[in-house]
Order: C-alpha cells, then sequence, then structure tokens
C-alpha cells in the first residue's frame, strides 16, 4: 500500500479533535486577538475605503503583528531547546505551534505591506508605542498560557517585561530624537 503525505479526512477530524482537547497548546487571548486584527485588517483590506481605514492603523497593526510573530517563535524555540529531552514530544508540538504563529504574523504583514510604506518617522514612533501598550496589556493582564509551559511563568514573565521596558526606553528615546529635529 503506498502511503500519501496528504491528510485524510480522519487526520483531519484527529487535528481538529486534538485542538478542541488541548487548546491551551495552540490558543489563547493573545492568539485570538492579535488574529482578529489580522482578519479585521484583511476584511478592510478589500473594502472601497480600505486606503482611508487601513492607512490609520496599519503601522501599529505591523508593529503588533512582528512582536506577535518573533515572541511566539522566540518562545517556541525556547520550550523546544529547554524541555526537548524530558518532553519532546510537547515541546515539539509548541515548536509547531509558535512557527504558526509566526506564519500569520508573516501572513499579516504582507497583507498590509502596501498601507505601511511612505510612512513618517513620527507615525512609526506612534504605532510603536500604541503596540507596547497592546504588548503590555498582552503580558501583564491576560498573560499568555505558553508563559506558564512547565512551571516557567515568573522567568518568561520577567524576561518579557524587561524586553518591553526595554523597547519603551528606545521608543522614548527616538520620541526625544524625534522632537530634538523639530525645535
Amino acid at each position: 500500500m503506498h502511503a500519501s503525505a496528504l491528510p485524510t479526512i480522519s487526520d483531519l477530524g484527529g487535528l481538529v479533535a486534538y485542538l478542541f482537547s488541548n487548546p491551551y497548546l495552540f490558543i489563547s487571548s493573545t492568539t485570538v486577538m492579535t488574529s482578529g486584527l489580522l482578519i479585521g485588517a484583511m476584511v478592510v483590506s478589500v473594502t472601497p475605503v480600505r486606503s482611508t481605514m487601513l492607512g490609520h492603523v496599519a503601522p501599529t497593526l505591523a508593529v503588533i503583528l512582528a512582536y506577535f510573530g518573533l515572541g511566539s517563535f522566540v518562545l517556541s524555540t525556547e520550550i523546544l531547546l529547554r524541555f526537548h529531552a524530558s518532553i519532546p514530544y510537547e515541546t515539539e508540538v509548541q515548536f509547531v505551534s509558535g512557527i504558526g504563529h509566526l506564519a500569520v504574523a508573516l501572513v499579516g504583514l504582507a497583507v498590509i505591506l502596501p498601507s505601511v510604506r511612505h510612512r513618517t518617522s513620527r507615525e512609526w514612533l506612534w504605532a510603536h508605542t500604541a503596540a507596547l501598550c497592546y504588548w503590555t496589556f498582552q503580558i501583564a493582564v491576560l498573560t499568555p498560557p505558553w508563559f506558564a509551559f512547565q512551571g516557567q511563568r515568573d522567568l518568561v514573565m520577567n524576561v518579557a517585561l524587561v524586553l518591553l521596558v526595554a523597547a519603551a526606553a528606545i521608543n522614548l528615546a527616538l520620541w526625544g530624537t524625534h522632537t530634538a529635529k523639530r525645535i
């Protein structure tokens, strides 16, 4: 019998059943909200007033998606490297999920790319400021369940918050430079 690389109906059914029985491996409020932003951008991109509507939010959405994709991928890589020896299957599942989150972010960035061209530094600074607020809320209030994988919540939370503070400091310095240039 010849094995096929294409998934069967049973394979797809098994995947859906696995997703519903293990939702925290793949889906969190962060994933839902950020994917919702992406879906909204995709819907807006096909409307007649897309240039106006998407034009206002595209830079912020681009920064949010970049942080989402890179952050998910980095965390899934950390999980894989740190825990693979003791729990290979679970870490591989998390890694594949991280790749999936990165892919969603890249698709979103590709969709909004035409709307982020030719932006001013001021627009990008505002976008980064808004994205930092979004991610601070996501991390501090909603805390993605991946953070708690194998009891590492405190470590991952502290690293994420330090990175947000560093990004905010850079953002603040860039605002200072931008303001100084205008004077």
